[in-house]
């Protein structure tokens, strides 16, 4: 296995993404950009929790959990602990902290979402190492490689999971087909975040897709909307994301010439 990071939005992503075969990454850094618990305490509340901390604890529990169980409590970790559904917010901060990851770790490849409107903390996860890498590039830094996996969007008919957003074209893809034992590691390993399991159960464990990162313009919704959050009142849309990774990249951009002298 490459030196591999993981750079997933919350508990549970990375058993959605990888949870198969998640044995192999033994070695790997998993970084998870939020704590998993909405300020706004719809989720903690729905769930029984009287505080946001205690919610808060829970997925952090349930992660810890799910290492155990499959054997990787020793694993490398890090949360950046933005909060659920604000990651969004601090566009330009988490790349310099994704940037700065992929410095101290040197990983080979790093494996994160899609850029395709599922929920807006994934697609911040996308415009962070994305633009954490050109600023690598930037600095004469060599990259990892920027990998992808399938998690879910709006289709024609609701939510698709397990699959990437059209447009991709399948030999782009490589389709791992897990083995019956591996079919069952990753179902132990879902049910380990009972908070989640309403979300969950929309996942199959037959297959794990890969691909790749195509490049992506992040001023502009992944696909004509509206997009999959469009439809949910967690304070952010296709359009206010595009208009905030606008404003990421212009201070960013302004930073560096201040640093380097206009190019």
């Amino acid at each position: 296995m490459p030196r591999a990071m993981l750079v997933v939005a919350h508990p549970d992503d990375e058993v959605i993404a990888i949870g198969g075969r998640i044995r192999r990454f033994r070695w790997a850094h998993f970084v998870h950009v939020t704590d998993g618990a909405p300020l706004n305490q719809q989720d903690s509340r729905h769930q029984g929790f009287s505080t946001l901390d205690a919610y808060r604890s829970a997925r952090r529990d349930e992660f810890r959990r799910a290492l155990s169980e499959c054997g990787l409590s020793r694993v490398s970790f890090d949360c950046l602990a933005f909060s659920d559904q604000e990651a969004s917010l601090h566009l330009a901060d988490l790349t310099r902290k994704i940037a700065s990851l992929i410095l101290q770790h040197s990983p080979e490849v790093v494996l994160t979402h899609p850029y395709e409107g599922g929920h807006p903390d994934h697609d911040a996860c996308a415009f962070a190492v994305h633009q954490a890498i050109h600023q690598l590039v930037s600095r004469n830094i060599q990259p990892p490689l920027v990998a992808e996996t399938a998690f879910y969007h709006l289709g024609p008919f609701g939510i698709e999971t397990g699959c990437f957003l059209n447009g991709s074209k399948p030999k782009d893809e490589i389709t791992y087909m897990l083995t019956s034992r591996e079919q069952t590691q990753k179902q132990r390993l879902l049910r380990c975040f009972s908070t989640q399991r309403a979300t969950l159960q929309y996942f199959s464990t037959a297959r794990e897709r890969f691909r790749l990162a195509p490049d992506y313009d992040f001023t502009t919704p992944p696909h004509c909307p509206p997009v999959f959050y469009d439809g949910y009142p967690w304070g952010m849309n296709s359009f206010r994301f595009c208009e905030l990774a606008k404003e990421a990249l212009a201070a960013m951009r302004f930073q560096r010439e201040e640093v380097m002298g206009p190019r």
